[in-house]
């Protein structure tokens, strides 16, 4: 999690580099497919398997903050059958908005080239997106950059668009053995609702994302179920970066290098140690994880 001064402010290093997770924000998903299952479904079979609570290919729009409720259902009566249910599938859209402000301890300079220790994610005068084969490649413009600084906040909805995870080894349709409070879970990109994505790139085609959860506790649904509730979480799923470029290598992060060895960041976020004002790079989703209570 953000560490925050006695101001209130997100602490960042010297330079004003800061790698962190926060809880504030909004979520913007398209909601698919909600169902429980008795049994661990795959991506091939979970809607046989499973039992479904909502489908709407299409999806439906959903605005999530801490403490919303939403209401799925909207009059339509569920009928699930008695048992015990041991995990859950979710689908939704594999774009994921976010829109968010923070508060930092050094002024910042924003993709849409303001500088203010506030700052926020921004549209107007960005791309408005973030892109993970972006991020490895390389920034070429500052405007690649979907995030704004000032003195007022105006946060806006920027988008990332999960045609694949990545990381260390390269891009991947699946990452597996994720820890959430009400138990682990697996997350897929997929291609068509029961086909993995291609992860080759070039070739990225992922167009929905698949969530597979196995409950610490199972659900039971009996004739004395009053209500079944869906949670999403938000503590810690805003991931944010502020970062800089050095104008020598000498000595530099290796995490500031793109994926080719050049310069990862725009030629406005390189700075002098001594001089010159990282970038807020990013406000990216950490995931999404669920829970199913009952009462």
């Amino acid at each position: 999690m953000c560490a925050l001064n006695g101001a209130g402010e997100i602490i960042t290093d010297n330079n004003g580099y800061v790698d962190c997770y926060a809880s504030a924000g909004q979520q913007k998903l398209k909601i698919q497919y909600l169902a429980l299952c008795q049994s661990l479904p795959t991506v091939s079979n979970y809607q046989e398997q499973c039992d479904e609570l909502f489908d709407e290919p299409v999806g439906k729009e959903a605005i999530l903050s801490k403490g919303v409720i939403i209401d799925f259902v909207e009059g339509r009566t569920l009928s699930l059958k008695e048992g015990t249910y041991t995990h859950a599938a979710i689908r939704i859209d594999s774009l994921i908005q976010m829109k968010s402000q923070y508060l930092f301890d050094k002024p910042l300079l924003g993709g849409a080239g303001g500088v203010g220790k506030t700052c926020w994610t921004a549209a107007t005068g960005t791309v408005g997106t973030y892109s993970d084969s972006q991020d490895y490649l390389g920034y070429n413009s500052l405007d690649q950059l979907a995030t704004q600084c000032g003195n007022t906040a105006n946060p806006e909805f920027t988008a990332q668009d999960f045609d694949a995870f990545s990381g260390p080894g390269g891009f991947t349709n699946n990452i597996t053995g994720r820890s959430s409070p009400t138990g682990p879970y697996d997350m897929y990109t997929l291609e068509t609702p029961n086909s993995l994505s291609d992860p080759t790139p070039g070739a990225l085609n992922g167009k929905h994302l698949l969530g597979i959860q196995t409950f610490n506790e199972p659900v039971v649904i009996s004739p004395f179920l009053q209500s079944l509730d869906f949670g999403f979480k938000l503590d810690g799923m805003f991931h944010l970066q502020a970062n800089w470029q050095s104008n020598t290598t000498v000595g530099d992060n290796p995490n500031r290098k793109s994926g080719g060895g050049g310069s990862k960041y725009p030629e406005e976020c390189i700075k002098d140690q001594s001089s010159g004002n990282s970038c807020f790079v990013y406000v990216i989703p950490t995931g999404f994880e669920f829970s199913v209570s009952t009462e």
